[in-house]
């Protein structure tokens, strides 16, 4: 019997106290005799108002299982009262008050010898944590000792080490420049103030002097002691606010290994001269077969702590922090500190596979051996990038999923044996390409040549792979093919990517609209085209009636202040017998009234619902607003149409307040129901097709004048008046 099992033998089963609460909690006791439980043992509970506990927890000691009510082989994480949803958005904690009866609760108190102040939860959360936190308390003393007895024999930077400092620092500090005079006889005796500027170099310490004015404030020179370059700054301005903070590493090899300590140095130009405060950080000991790091914390005593790092790199010490928008940059790091860690790392054979190389990413790359098996072997055949960008850029770049570095085989980090890997890696940046097939061949596609060139370009989109797993990778390919020599007109080898998205996003909508792809002719449709872009238009039918439903209240209060102000509904009246008619394929529908309007422009999204314009223009008989719609639709909405009395038409719009290229056959529709209108026509209609033509007119020659252009939409950069008339549909033959 496992310890688990035994613990729960030897623990009573919880039972429901006798309390009218939301949330209270019971405790029993037990007596362990088992071979791993001894002693006395304790069950807790927390109930609602279920049957069933929400959580049990048992324990023998600091040793403990538990159940969720909810989940089955719960992970301790998954156990801990602050995961445990207790509802409306709440989790068990401290501040959740739990009942209890006084003898239950005594019970928990005493077990756990917890004072009377505390919650009942937190005494629960600390009886769970008490193992590990036991675990933490003797590995913490344990590496207290061996800190204290490593420290001893820490070596102390050298006398010279502000000098190494400021060597190193030479873009902290600055090249200082007194502007004076100095009295000189020329010869015949005559006597002359000749300019000088005595220079200081904070650098290499060298002082020169120069003639003239020629060094400017705030310049870049070579330093002539030294020749670095150097930022000049002139003495007669002050350096009280000027400051600078470097990162600065040590190193001293001692035995087998080496240490390297990590400064904080503060520079401070108060006195016209770089003045350092120098403040111990880190500390690094390896000897390239093991590393050991200690952080510094600084007490109240300004003494600085060492505490011993749990899990160690060397590249964590060559960066330094710096603030929230960079959070890391390199520290400064003499030629003496690189060549004492390569000495003890043994890193200069990876110049042989990557001459890209610099120190930080020599260093990261020796960490990644360390904790990879098959590291080395990977930098050795050209994957070092990819190695670099899958364990360190994970926020930058892509990560491969598929790519398992923990493994110690070839195959275990790639999933794909030698001739496979040949076939799919291609370039060895990343590892996307080994990733892409391999999540193709757990989908059941062979890795050959052929298969890899026919999937070249189609491996990359996202979810195709397990598409085709659930259609049959063989009959998906097949018809992906065909459907490519349908579309393209010829197959080279290769599907084409539009036809595989195209199909891709086929299968997505119809399975979404409930249609049964266990048929081969619905999960293979002959002419894919045409299938896919029925579907979009039925899903954005659905997506603006929704819309349409939601906005139904506003609709109707809009439509009653419209048809307050401007009688809509009843003009329609009047003039529906006019222009109503019914075409072989196409229909033109007059509106109700507002409300009719206003569900239009909603469901097309145009501009008509955005302002009273058009309906202004149609209470004063300018223009009317009509559908035009297919006629084995009736219902849905199509085209909207302005149309000036007479049955000119002014503009044609559809979906976002756009035309296709479906209104082209209808085109002819339209001009057979002008001709219809013209035999219709009353007087006043006569009169007020004549008045509207003289509006527009007159419209277009402002508008040209005034060289209006269209902002938005696909139209945008063009005059207003050159699209206005090319819209426009004249009735052929006019009456009157």
């Amino acid at each position: 019997m496992k310890k688990a099992e035994e613990l729960k033998l030897y623990t009573p089963e919880p039972e429901r106290p006798e309390l009218d609460a939301g949330l209270c909690m019971s405790v029993a006791e037990g007596q362990g005799a088992g071979r791993y439980i001894k002693g006395k043992t304790l069950t807790v509970a927390v109930w609602n108002r279920a049957k069933a506990p929400l959580v049990v927890w048992r324990f023998c000691g600091d040793y403990w299982t538990g159940e969720l009510r909810d989940k089955k082989n719960p992970t301790r994480g998954e156990l801990d009262p602050r995961r445990i949803d207790i509802g409306s958005g709440r989790v068990l904690s401290w501040r959740i008050d739990l009942a209890a009866t006084s003898k239950e609760s005594e019970l928990l108190r005493t077990y756990f010898e917890a004072s009377w102040n505390r919650n009942l939860i937190e005494i629960v959360e600390d009886a769970l944590s008490a193992h590990n936190r036991k675990k933490r308390e003797q590995r913490n003393a344990r590496q207290a000792e061996e800190t204290k007895e490593a420290l001893k024999s820490l070596p102390e930077p050298p006398k010279d080490f502000e000098k190494q400092i400021l060597a190193e620092c030479d873009d902290a500090v600055f090249l200082w420049v007194t502007d004076t005079k100095k009295l000189v006889v020329r010869p015949g005796g005559e006597k002359e103030w000749v300019k000088l500027q005595n220079c200081r170099c904070d650098s290499c310490g060298g002082e020169h002097t120069v003639e003239g004015r020629i060094l400017k404030h705030k310049t870049w020179i070579p330093c002539p002691c030294c020749g670095k370059q150097m930022m000049i700054y002139n003495t007669r301005y002050p350096a009280k606010r000027v400051w600078a903070n470097r990162t600065v590493l040590w190193s001293k090899p001692q035995g087998d290994g080496v240490w390297v300590r990590r400064y904080l140095v503060c520079f401070g130009f108060e006195n016209h001269r770089a003045e350092l405060g120098i403040y111990a950080r880190d500390i690094l000991w390896t000897d390239g077969k093991q590393v050991k790091k200690w952080k510094c914390a600084y007490s109240v005593s300004e003494q600085p702590e060492y505490i011993m790092c749990q899990k160690a790199t060397v590249s964590s010490m060559l960066l330094a922090p710096t603030g929230p928008y960079q959070p890391y940059e390199l520290a400064t790091i003499s030629e003496q500190v690189k060549a004492d860690l390569r000495k003890a790392l043994k890193t200069e054979w990876m110049y042989q596979y990557d001459d890209r190389l610099n120190f930080l990413w020599e260093v990261r790359q020796w960490d990644a051996i360390r904790r990879y098996p098959m590291a080395e072997s990977l930098i050795k055949t050209g994957w070092s990038d990819a190695l670099a960008t899958q364990v360190y850029d994970r926020d930058r770049y892509y990560i491969s999923p598929n790519i398992n570095l923990r493994s110690k085989t070839y195959y275990g980090v790639f999933g794909l044996n030698r001739q496979e890997l040949a076939l799919v890696s291609g370039s060895k940046r990343t590892f996307r390409n080994v990733d892409e097939a391999v999540e193709w061949k757990k989908a059941g596609l062979a890795i050959t040549g052929k298969n890899m060139a026919m999937t070249a370009n189609i491996r990359s989109l996202s979810g195709l792979s397990k598409t085709l797993q659930e259609a049959g990778m063989t009959g998906g390919l097949k018809y992906l093919r065909q459907q490519t020599r349908r579309i393209t007109g010829a197959y080279n080898g290769q599907i084409t990517p539009q036809v595989a998205s195209d199909w891709m996003d086929y299968v997505d909508m119809a399975r979404k609209a409930g249609m049964n792809l266990k048929l081969e002719k619905v999960l293979f449709p002959l002419d894919l085209k045409r299938r896919h872009d029925e579907l979009v238009t039925e899903r954005k039918k659905l997506a603006r009636i929704e819309a349409l439903r939601h906005a139904e209240t506003e609709i109707k209060n809009d439509a009653e202040q419209l048809e307050n102000q401007f009688h809509i509904g009843n003009i329609y009246k009047k003039i529906r017998k006019i222009y109503e008619y019914d075409g072989a394929e196409y229909i033109i529908r007059v509106p109700e009234g507002a409300e009719d309007i206003l569900r239009e422009s909603q469901f097309l999204d145009h501009c008509i619902r955005r302002g009273t314009r058009y309906f202004e223009r149609i209470a004063t008989r300018e223009s009317y607003i009509f559908f035009m719609r297919k006629k084995a639709d009736p219902n849905t909405p199509w085209y909207t149409l302005e149309v000036e009395p007479g049955g000119t038409v002014r503009q044609k719009r559809s979906y976002s307040n756009d035309q296709y290229p479906d209104l082209e056959a209808a085109k002819p529709f339209i001009a057979e129901w002008q001709q219809v209108v013209q035999q219709r026509m009353n007087a006043s209609e006569v009169d007020f097709a004549k008045r509207s033509q003289e509006i527009r007119n007159r419209e277009f020659e402002e508008l040209k004048a005034n060289g209006n252009i269209i902002r938005t939409g696909s139209h945008a950069g063009r005059l207003l008046v050159d699209e206005l008339m090319h819209d426009l549909m004249e009735v052929e033959k006019r009456v009157g």
